[in-house]
């Protein structure tokens, strides 16, 4: 069979290709440190926000002379080159508190790109009335900063980590999570505020107990400065406190108007309700969540009215999970991908932990202690 000849749309698209990669190949000509787009806005105000009392890493310098580029060797052994293979998020960044060199995250809110209510819902729970409320689970902000010749807002939050890494390792850390993000939902809705992006990508968790002494904002195996690897404990060790981030999306609804239905967003979870997609891939991903599945299927109801209250899910949610056994809740997960070498090398590796945390004492599911990691917020 012949083949169909070319056409001019086919001609337009390999040029427009081929002057991207030319385009590609000359700002990396230009920025030996290969820093994607979405990096140059915090190199290009490095200087305003250094002012404002934040060191950005080195890679972020605008003179920066990146390691090794004199000599033949990996760029991963070196600080500077380490970036994120994908940038989630590109308003986010790490960065170090001049005044006391506390790690801390910085959330960039452009004025011409702003939710109206970001600012004001991320701090409200980080004001005194609802800091040392057992159910806030809403990440801590520790102040926000004012950019004037920028225009725009910075946040200051806690330095988190993703809230799967390191992975689960038993049922009961995997109960601890669940139970103290329903609880943050329920403190939520209970103030009549809706989150609308409640998915994997917007929990965090709080590593300051499983690595105390801090991890490199990349690579969070690896020491702070990168060079060595980071002392770490397992979340039943040390349990961490889990939050909820990211309240782009979310909104306060008026109870004077009773109970409000609304058009579906799409944040990070394209389905409907937000968390679908997310719980149902977390289920299929480990064997023995059959005690979840109804709870969750009742939660994912394609009909709005028919998905149960925060509030009863809270209930559901002890129930269901209070029936579990010590064993069951001291079990060991077991990914459905899981390598059929490595498998076996875990399981022992987990006999010999479990036995440690029974002789110790050690609790079954691990919650974290009633404590704090900011401070009332500061504008």
């Amino acid at each position: 069979m012949p083949l169909a000849p070319s056409t001019n749309q086919d001609t337009a698209n390999g040029e427009d290709a081929l002057t991207r990669r030319r385009t590609l190949l000359l700002a990396r000509r230009a920025d030996p440190g290969h820093r994607r787009p979405a990096e140059r806005y915090w190199t290009q105000h490095q200087k305003t926000i250094e002012a404002a009392g934040y060191i950005l890493r080195p890679r972020y310098h605008a003179d920066r002379q990146f390691s090794g580029t004199r000599w033949s060797l990996p760029h991963s052994w070196f600080e500077d080159w380490q970036r994120r293979t994908i940038i989630l998020a590109p308003r986010v960044i790490g960065a170090t508190r001049i005044v006391d060199g506390r790690q801390v995250i910085l959330k960039r809110l452009p004025d011409e790109d702003r939710s109206p209510d970001e600012v004001e819902i991320t701090t409200l729970f980080s004001s005194e009335q609802y800091m040392q409320n057992s159910k806030n689970h809403c990440i801590p902000v520790l102040e926000t900063k004012r950019l004037e010749e920028i225009s725009d807002t910075l946040l200051v939050l806690s330095r988190m980590s993703p809230y799967d890494n390191p992975r689960f390792r038993t049922f009961g850390e995997v109960v601890s999570f669940a139970k103290q993000i329903i609880e943050g939902i329920e403190l939520m809705h209970e103030l009549h505020i809706a989150h609308r992006d409640c998915t994997g990508q917007n929990i965090v968790l709080n590593p300051s107990g499983m690595y105390p002494s801090s991890f490199h904002p990349i690579k969070m195996n690896r020491s702070k400065n990168f060079y060595g690897f980071a002392k770490s404990y397992t979340r039943t060790q040390h349990p961490p406190h889990y939050y909820l981030i990211d309240f782009g999306l979310s909104r306060y609804y008026d109870p004077a108007d009773g109970v409000s239905l609304d058009e579906a967003v799409r944040g990070g979870d394209k389905s409907v309700p937000e968390f679908r997609d997310y719980l149902n891939d977390f289920l299929q991903k480990y064997y023995g969540f059959e005690w979840l599945e109804a709870l969750v299927a009742d939660m994912c109801n394609e009909d709005p009215s028919m998905r149960p209250p925060i509030g009863v899910v809270a209930s559901r949610f002890a129930e269901v999970s209070g029936a579990l056994t010590s064993w069951k809740l001291r079990s060991r997960l077991v990914g459905r991908k899981d390598h059929f070498v490595l498998g076996p090398l875990r399981w022992i590796r987990h006999v010999y932990r479990t036995t440690g945390y029974i002789f110790t004492r050690t609790p079954a599911v691990p919650m974290p202690r009633d404590e704090q990691v900011s401070q009332p917020v500061k504008s």
